[in-house]
């Protein structure tokens, strides 16, 4: 590995040689519309030998709070250190703030030293995980003995060991679907930070959201972006809300997304949307990602319409949404805003080559507003399982006979080409599945058979994605907040632990009545695609 500096205290490094290879690549920077991203299997020495370390100390307790981290360690020569080392062990909660502005060229390593950082549960605090400050830094779980990072016995889903990965990440955060705070548990919180990115991480069990990001600004704040983010080959699932949760929904200002760059991420089972990303900017490539079984509180969720599986919202520039499968949701399947800020150019979006099932309503409504100058497209894109099943919450909704909805406001140049679905339903009002409508025009469309996509091991008994929820005892978004009814067969998260009904029931805790709900194995979530699969080029490798 070569000669070493280390400024450490009381922790040894620990790395094993090994054969094989690791890591990922994100195709986005060959350019746009490239093929699959590798495997995780790329050849070690990602980040190629560490020259200094510093290892953080281990506290005397079980919080980790470096508020800021150059302040308290003045010795580091912040500017030039390769590797920041977080000791292993269990933090009830961990911050690690005012991280340094590296220079591009070398960016800070931030990885785990001899074996897992556990952060969570809290167990009533405001939050677990916070990070924030600084620039060119990488926060990572990879196991590469030749780059120093990570560990030999928490290598996640290495060289595609998906379904042993559950637990075994170099980071893993689990806040035990604690609710103490409204809106503040997040299983991690990143803020005041840009040009950073997240990598081999898992975050489970979140009471909230499970990755947020999100730069605060008032009105009058110069903008602050957050640049050249990438988040890959994460693993999200079982969180009681949304599973990324980026920028801000409320009024303006918020900080710019530009460059943003997300994919080979697994989002498995969460109560509201799997992927809500908004303030997207020019550059911004979402792609072979695997998004499935979104919306599952649609009968009990903290609001109405969150509920759906993906939320985006374009600001400006060029976007892409390609490769990915998006599997399950309750509501609007896509919910797409084109809503731009003060000083904001024109937005093109293209989504192209993604596969979309199973919601109870619409499949995607374009919001927002855009003039003439700014597109839309959806091209080569796949739909199925559009059957409509929403009168539990609104008794009142009738099946809207259509894919998509938009929004009159949107002006912007909107196209459909050579997508595919099935079933009856017509590509929006007005066109079946070629014509043109002011703004809109729509060419090469089939209505035809879309397979159902199929994973390696999923580990859920197969049936229909609809008959999967989180369970819950009464449904506080229907009309009289009736008891919500379990039939025979039905699967539930309970405390992110699988169960299926054994009788028809209300009201039974699963985790309680054994006699109404077997208890399963928990699933395995290798939701790659098979060889030969219509859909071997998307979603997760």
């Amino acid at each position: 590995m070569g000669p070493v500096r280390t400024i450490a205290i009381g922790v040894t490094v620990m790395l094993a040689a090994c054969g094989g290879d690791d890591g990922s690549g994100d195709p986005t920077d060959a350019g746009p519309g490239d093929g699959a991203p590798p495997s995780s299997c790329d050849p070690f020495g990602h980040y190629g030998p560490p020259g200094t370390t510093f290892t953080l100390p281990v506290p005397s307790g079980d919080t980790m709070s470096v508020v800021d981290v150059q302040a308290r360690f003045p010795e580091v020569d912040w500017a030039t250190l390769d590797r920041l080392y977080v000791p292993a062990g269990t933090y009830r909660t961990f911050e690690l703030g005012n991280l340094p502005v590296r220079d591009a060229s070398r960016p800070l390593i931030i990885t785990n030293l001899g074996g897992q950082v556990k952060i969570g549960p809290n167990n009533g605090g405001n939050f677990i995980w916070s990070m924030h400050g600084g620039a060119n830094w990488v926060l990572t779980g990879r196991y590469d003995p030749d780059s120093g990072t990570g560990d030999v016995n928490f290598p996640g889903h290495r060289c595609g060991a998906y379904a042993d990965s559950r637990g075994r990440y170099g980071f893993l955060s689990d806040d035990d679907l604690d609710h103490s705070g409204p809106y503040t548990h997040m299983g991690l919180a990143i803020g005041d930070a840009t040009d950073f990115e997240l990598e081999f991480l898992e975050i489970t069990r979140s009471g909230f959201a499970g990755l947020r990001l999100l730069t605060s600004r008032a009105a009058g704040d110069p903008a602050q972006p957050m640049a050249n983010v990438r988040v890959h080959d994460t693993y999200v699932h079982d969180i009681d809300s949304e599973g990324f949760y980026f920028g801000w929904t409320g009024q303006p200002p918020s900080n710019l997304f530009p460059n943003l760059h997300v994919y080979n991420n697994r989002i498995v089972r969460t109560g509201s949307e799997t992927l809500q990303v908004q303030d997207l900017g020019d550059g911004t490539r979402i792609h072979h990602n695997l998004l499935a079984y979104g919306g599952l509180r649609w009968l009990d969720n903290f609001g109405p319409y969150q509920d759906g599986n993906n939320q985006l919202l374009a600001r400006e520039g060029t976007i892409e949404i390609d490769h990915n499968i998006v599997l399950g949701g309750a509501g609007t399947l896509i919910n797409f805003f084109s809503s731009p800020q003060p000083g904001d150019g024109e937005r093109h979006v293209t989504f192209h080559d993604n596969y979309y099932a199973d919601t109870r309503s619409l499949l995607g409504y374009l919001n927002g507003t855009a003039t003439a100058a700014s597109s839309i497209a959806f091209r080569n894109n796949r739909f199925r399982g559009l059957d409509f099943s929403y009168t539990t919450v609104d008794p009142g909704a009738t099946d809207p006979g259509v894919l998509f909805g938009v929004n009159g406001n949107n002006q912007a140049t909107i196209e459909f080409a050579g997508n595919t679905w099935e079933g009856p339903r017509a590509l929006l009002s007005g066109i079946d599945l070629d014509g043109t409508r002011g703004n809109i025009t729509a060419s090469g469309n089939t209505r035809g058979t879309v397979p159902v996509v199929a994973f390696v091991a999923s580990g859920l008994p197969d049936v229909p994605t609809a008959r999967l929820s989180m369970w819950g005892a009464v449904a506080t978004l229907a009309p009289g907040d009736p008891p919500i009814q379990y039939a025979v067969g039905d699967l539930v998260m309970h405390d992110a632990e699988l169960y299926r009904a054994r009788t028809a029931s209300t009201g039974l805790v699963p985790s309680e009545h054994p006699e109404a709900w077997e208890h399963l194995p928990l699933p395995a979530d290798d939701l790659r695609t098979p060889e030969g699969s219509p859909y071997a080029d998307l979603g997760v490798r």
